[in-house]
């Protein structure tokens, strides 16, 4: 009798806890916040330049100075660097033809070809949607020998760009990999 006295109570509890929980009620809020993401762009505009094909140098001749303009069309900073490419079947004027930007020697186009060759410095940025005239000319030096006589140079003038944000350690790139 006693445990059926003890289970009865406890069902009765049970009952009891049941029914105060059922009538229990929390207040709960609940608000949202729109999350939109956007990558940025790193966007080199086509180069604007009239390099223009020149014959009959001889030592001592310096080109007109052309106009080329490097812009940022993106909506990142960037660095700029620029390099030669050297078509194969170009001939060896190169490896004596110097290259000016802005009225200072950057050496000769031989040495601006290749991996690592390269013209930069730290003013070498553009913020987003700026752009930069540059003057660039050539010259072959007076000192230039016989050995250069009717030789070539055909090739390309390259712009490379990488981002600035996240990319920059005392005003200079970390990296310009791809």
């Amino acid at each position: 009798m006693r445990k059926r006295i003890v289970v009865s109570m406890l069902v009765i509890a049970l009952a009891a806890a049941l029914l105060g929980g059922a009538a229990l009620a929390w207040f709960t809020d609940r608000e949202e916040v729109n999350a939109n993401f956007t990558a940025g762009t790193l966007d080199l505009a086509d180069l604007q330049a009239s390099l223009v094909t020149i014959e009959n140098m001889a030592p001592g001749d310096v080109t007109a100075p052309e106009t080329l303009t490097i812009a940022n069309s993106g909506s990142l900073e960037m660095f700029y660097r620029i390099s030669f490419v050297k078509d194969v079947a170009s001939g060896t004027l190169g490896d004596v033809l110097h290259v000016y930007f802005d009225g200072v020697d950057q050496g000769t186009l031989a040495s601006l070809e290749g991996e690592g060759a390269f013209i930069f410095d730290s003013t070498m940025r553009l913020a987003a949607g700026v752009s930069k005239d540059l003057l660039i000319h050539f010259q072959l030096p007076g000192t230039t020998g016989n050995a250069y006589q009717n030789q070539t140079y055909t090739g390309k003038l390259v712009v490379q760009a990488v981002q600035v944000k996240n990319n920059e350690a005392d005003g200079l790139p970390v990296t310009w990999d791809e």
